[in-house]
């Protein structure tokens, strides 16, 4: 294929096969590539068919009618003001819009919903999911696209909601929202789907699962968790946050939460899982674009910008566990180093939970610990643990939040109270046990690493 990008700007691709609705595509993507003031090129892709491929007249007479039909469509194009180029080419139709993106480091890809179907491509999947799936650059699906247009022409506001989780997948589509919202004003609602009892456990709550209804507790952190990683790439601009149950297929959920707030754009973002995986975990960004009514626009993973790594980032809240030993408490300074000006530190100590005695108490057979007695334990570490913050911290404008938290399973405690302060950062200390003694005795920070997605701190003993 000819070099598509001459100029060195990222153009913008239009898939077309000269149907209505490969026209409104392109019209579309005319107004974006002149309003980022980039080129267009309008691809068409001649699959190959049994009848042309045996009969090279055939071939030729319809290869002379895709002809004059891009060079009506590039005039046309031209007229609405777009500097478009018109390329012809054979074989797979996502396949050529992937590369296509790809040779001409392409900033979008637009495609038309629904174009001429033939039996293959119903077994393989619609052209706007096949290439969504496999290209760099992100992937605009149009449907109804007189929204979007007036929107690009500037008379309207966009509304847009965006699917987040807590991914990178969210990071890709939250910072290609940033430089879309550049094109003009727009209405942002960013939802969240979560399956309750999966949340509920990775928060460590207790208390009865709704149908229908989140934990107030629960939709409370979920609602800072999200509202803090739109601010991230959002910054100042006005971001409604949706936090919503959902029993079932994740992509239904959304384009149901789409359709009532009458959104104009569904942004999603994609790991471009292939083969099994995709089969495997099911593909959100696949459903979406399938069934949802509105316009579409995929973001792969993968255009998280290499700038995002050298970026330090600014932490706020460092969770620090000890056990009260030595070891344990070396890491508290760390903690308060981790900060900058301000944050907040919490500090925590697990202890096992009381119980009453019984025939499956751990303790049976012992002095069964009353529970009076586990309250003291619990006071007398309380003040362990504020006996330990640091002055200079306070100096520093650093909060400290003290807590007992009572659970059997330390790692998973940690692991749970992260998730809940919403840490940035966890900070616990290591015996530095190596060999059989390390193996035997196993090791509640390498278990906390590995069930923590959180970056984790281990701050190992100072040598004798």
């Amino acid at each position: 294929m000819a070099n598509l990008n001459e100029d060195g700007r990222q153009p913008v691709i239009c898939g077309t096969d000269f149907s209505i609705h490969a026209e409104e595509a392109a019209s579309l993507a005319g107004l974006i590539a002149k309003r980022f003031q980039c080129g267009l090129i309008l691809l068409h892709v001649e699959e190959p068919r049994g009848l042309e491929a045996s009969h090279p007249e055939v071939e030729a007479v319809a290869q002379d009618r895709s002809r004059a039909l891009m060079k009506k469509e590039t005039a046309r194009l031209q007229d609405l003001g777009a500097s478009v180029k018109g390329e012809i080419s054979s074989g797979s139709p996502y396949v050529a819009l992937a590369q296509a993106a790809s040779d001409s480091n392409a900033r979008l890809v637009v495609v038309g919903s629904i174009g001429q179907v033939g039996p293959s491509r119903l077994l393989a999947g619609s052209v706007a999911e096949r290439t969504a799936e496999t290209s760099p650059a992100p992937t605009l699906l149009v449907r109804r696209g007189e929204a979007l247009s007036a929107w690009v022409r500037g008379e309207r506001k966009l509304k847009v909601v965006v699917g987040c989780d807590f991914s990178e997948s969210t990071d890709a589509a939250l910072r290609w929202l940033a430089g879309w919202h550049e094109l003009g004003p727009c209405d942002i609602t960013a939802v969240h789907v979560d399956w309750p009892p999966g949340a509920m456990r990775r928060l460590g709550l207790s208390g009865p699962v709704s149908l229908t209804e989140n934990h107030p507790e629960l939709a409370r952190i979920l609602h800072r968790e999200l509202k803090e990683k739109v601010d991230g790439f959002l910054g100042a601009r006005p971001v409604a946050i949706r936090i919503s149950p959902g029993w079932g297929r994740c992509d239904d959920h959304l384009i149901e939460l789409a359709g009532e707030e009458n959104a104009d754009l569904l942004v999603v973002g994609t790991h471009q899982r292939h083969g099994f995986g995709r089969l495997l975990l099911g593909s959100v960004s696949r459903g979406v674009l399938h069934h949802a009514p509105m316009s579409v626009a995929v973001i792969p993973h993968g255009l998280i910008s290499e700038d995002v790594s050298r970026t330090i980032p600014d932490i706020k809240r460092v969770l620090v566990t000890t056990d009260l030993s030595n070891f344990g408490n070396h890491a508290i300074p760390y903690a308060y180093a981790a900060l900058r000006q301000g944050g907040c530190v919490r500090l925590i100590h697990v202890i096992p939970p009381w119980q009453p005695p019984g025939l499956l108490s751990p303790q049976l057979g012992a002095k069964h610990q009353t529970e009076k007695q586990h309250k003291q334990l619990a006071c007398e570490s309380l003040e362990k643990l504020r006996s330990l913050i640091p002055a200079a911290g306070e100096m520093s404008g650093i909060r400290t939040e003290v807590a007992i938290v009572g659970n059997e399973d330390i790692p998973m405690a940690i692991c749970q109270d992260a998730e809940r302060f919403g840490a940035q950062l966890i900070c616990i200390g290591s015996h530095g046990r190596t060999g059989v003694l390390g193996k035997v005795l196993g090791s509640v920070a390498q278990s906390v690493m590995g069930v923590s997605h959180r970056p984790v701190l281990v701050v190992r003993p100072p040598s004798s």
